[in-house]
């Protein structure tokens, strides 16, 4: 499932060692829910979006629109970057002459809360703060501090989709799945309207 990069190889060596078995198998996971809701978003707004390998730090400085996203929870923190050409927020927007950087926000938004869902699947409830977007040319992203760093690419024929996600795991984490009767309320259908 985990085709983000190699399993360890976002991973600093001095922390390879520190990484218990559950918790590469729960990044493996977590690669594999990031790329099936990248997609399904995508899907919603009628673009199709195809994984085409491994992305990286260059992917994500080549892009006009990108959004950062931040979660946390005892279990499980980071953030996650969302990198994307005009091209492909103007192909989504939902309403024509909005803001694309606005709406590259939105998407973020909604990618992170589509990983959070799937993550309820396992008892693992992250809260979300804002989304921030940075627009503009060559902008440059520091090198991560985290302990796992996953770079995922897709294409379209808008252009290059790219993510980043850097995490902090706990050591103890072992994701899961629960029996549908056992989980808990807190999710929201992708797509539903929540006012607050």
């Amino acid at each position: 499932m985990g085709n983000g990069i190699e399993d360890r190889a976002s991973i600093p060596s001095t922390l390879k060692q520190e990484l218990t078995e559950e918790v590469m198998e729960a990044v493996s996971l977590v690669d594999g829910l990031a790329q099936e809701a990248t997609a399904a978003l995508f899907d919603t707004y009628g673009l199709k979006v195809e994984q085409d390998g491994p992305g990286g730090a260059k992917g994500l400085q080549s892009a006009a629109l990108v959004s950062i996203i931040g979660f946390s929870s005892t279990a499980i923190s980071g953030s996650l970057i969302l990198a994307l050409p005009h091209a492909v927020a103007e192909r989504t927007l939902p309403v024509p002459g909005a803001s694309v950087s606005d709406w590259s926000g939105e998407l973020a938004n909604q990618l992170l809360g589509r990983l959070k869902n799937q993550l309820l699947k396992y008892q693992v409830v992250i809260n979300m703060s804002l989304p921030v977007v940075l627009s503009g040319d060559g902008l440059k992203l520091l090198a991560t501090r985290h302990q796992i760093t996953r770079y995922y690419s897709f294409s379209s024929e808008f252009g290059k989709v790219f993510i980043r996600l850097d995490m902090e795991m706990s050591a103890s984490l072992e994701l899961v799945e629960q029996d549908e009767s056992l989980r808990g309320a807190g999710a929201i259908d992708e797509g539903e309207l929540l006012l607050f």
